[in-house]
């Protein structure tokens, strides 16, 4: 009996933590309503800032043998990974500006003359990433838990949990396209051997270029 009992609640506690991440992120939406410029500005980055702290110390609380995620120091592997994923990033960049005329994220985002907006989005697209490893981590050890396999399925957590919910809240065009790049976000990742460090850092250079 008790042999079946303790899985059940491991599957349970990483299935809620995918939703509770999905819920946090969603949690954008209020900025919606909040009708004071300022404060919808600050209203996310405080409130992901706040639940990804959260959530990332429950995760740290995990027993050993429940390892979500790497944490050793970097090796001549995750500089491989990282320096690829810049190329393939910075290929992708010149790619949309010379035939779609768009610039990187961090030009477009960063460099608005703005310095209220710039220092919002200096902390919203970190944080932004910071959730996604979160949910692809967490959806990874959930589906790992559920079907004792190690399909990619924190890949598909994030492309259902973030990237299809961008239909609601940008449109169908938006939304696929966003649903579509949680795959490319989720490979350093697993290349990495689901090394934290690694994968935030990738994704990040990916995100803002």
């Amino acid at each position: 009996m008790t042999m079946k009992t303790v899985p059940s609640k491991q599957n349970a506690h990483w299935l809620g933590m995918v939703f509770a991440t999905f819920a946090v992120i969603q949690l954008d939406a209020l900025a919606a309503v909040i009708p004071h410029q300022v404060l919808s500005m600050g209203i996310t980055p405080v409130v992901w800032g706040i639940g990804a702290a959260v959530l990332w110390s429950r995760a740290r609380s995990a027993p050993a043998e429940d390892a979500l995620y790497r944490v050793a120091p970097f090796s001549p592997t995750d500089a491989l990974i990282l320096f690829f994923v810049s190329a393939c990033g910075a290929a992708m960049a010149l790619s949309s500006f010379v035939y779609g005329g768009l610039r990187p994220l961090f030009i477009r985002e960063l460099c608005t003359g703005y310095p209220l907006y710039t220092l919002r989005n200096l902390l919203y697209y970190p944080l932004e990433v910071l959730l996604m490893l979160e949910l692809l981590i967490y959806g990874q050890k959930a589906g790992e838990a559920l079907t004792k396999s190690s399909l990619p399925w924190g890949a598909l957590a994030l492309f259902l949990l973030w990237g299809l919910p961008h239909i609601l809240w940008h449109g169908i065009p938006d939304g696929l396209v966003s649903a579509c790049r949680a795959f490319p976000y989720s490979v350093p990742f697993y290349a990495s051997c689901k090394h934290a460090g690694t994968s935030y850092l990738s994704m990040l250079i990916l995100w803002f270029l």
